[in-house]
């Protein structure tokens, strides 16, 4: 009897010490609070990170801009540009840090991000890739054709977010409003419509014009799993561009497979360009403690 009432004392002793060991490790509290670890400040080590990846598709609604041409021709200026919308696919890679407690309940993050779109400008555009009374034709008016346009962006974001629905399933939140900025490359390739400029055995080479881009963007991020989430976020959009063409008099020659090599005419132009993208995608998220 002795030697039971030992063991059984034993063994108490044995969870008691595991339970308090247990307790003492702030580690095994992360699934109620991942990030209340540390009284300092934010730190790699005070909790949890979360990388993620993303993709997404979605519209780019384009502003109608002025178009200022650089090369004597006239006008010199052709207000409203018409720039189409269309559509745009993309994807980022970033991390979330574990600062909630720190930043009144928000966490930063930080994220790269590039996506394109394709904002051709529609013929027949009187003077801007149209021309209306054949004067710089031969004699031939309306002989316009499409600027098919290729819009690519690239760059960091930087981001905050407010976790919520908070719960042992979803330690680092289940929805997170979330807004942000960002600077990047903005790059437009332009070319005539069609075979303009080109044949079948000549591509047509695109016209392409590279500047800084600025950005703005706020979406929601819901987690249909622990590690999967699903969001919906819009963008502004804005850069500024000095290189910018189009064959505004449709000059370029047809191209074709028994046709001559033609030959591309294009008129550089500046203008801003505005845009507002309206992305939706899926993300999958890590949880990693360094």
């Amino acid at each position: 009897m002795n030697a039971r009432i030992s063991a059984i004392m034993c063994l108490l002793c044995v969870l008691g010490s595991s339970d308090l060991t247990r307790a003492e490790d702030p580690y095994s509290q992360r699934v109620a609070d991942p990030y209340a670890l540390s009284s300092g400040l934010p730190t790699m080590s005070s909790g949890t990170l979360e990388p993620y990846f993303s993709v997404m598709a979605g519209v780019a609604i384009p502003f109608s801009q002025d178009a200022t041409f650089q090369d004597g021709t006239q006008p010199t200026v052709v207000e409203n540009v018409d720039y189409k919308l269309g559509h745009s696919w993309g994807g980022s890679a970033g991390i979330w840090f574990p600062t909630r407690h720190k930043l009144l309940g928000f966490d930063l993050g930080m994220e790269l991000t590039g996506f394109v779109w394709h904002p051709d400008a529609d013929c027949c555009r009187d003077f801007f890739n149209n021309d209306p009374t054949g004067a710089n034709n031969g004699g031939f008016p309306n002989r316009g054709t499409t600027t098919e346009i290729s819009g690519v962006y690239v760059g960091p974001n930087f981001l905050i977010r407010y976790p919520m629905a908070i719960s042992d399933a979803y330690p680092n939140g289940r929805w997170h409003p979330y807004v942000g900025i960002g600077v990047g490359a903005h790059q437009m390739a332009m070319k005539p419509g069609g075979f303009r400029g080109g044949t079948l055995t000549q591509a047509i080479t695109a016209q392409r014009d590279t500047t800084i881009g600025f950005q703005a963007l706020g979406g929601i991020k819901a987690h249909l799993f622990k590690y999967v989430a699903a969001f919906v976020e819009a963008k502004y959009l804005y850069a500024h561009h000095r290189g910018l063409s189009t064959d505004r008099f449709a000059n370029s020659t047809d191209g074709g497979i028994l046709l001559p090599a033609s030959t591309l005419i294009v008129n550089p132009y500046s203008s801003t360009i505005d845009t507002i993208m309206v992305h939706a995608g899926l993300s999958i998220h890590f949880d990693w403690k360094p």
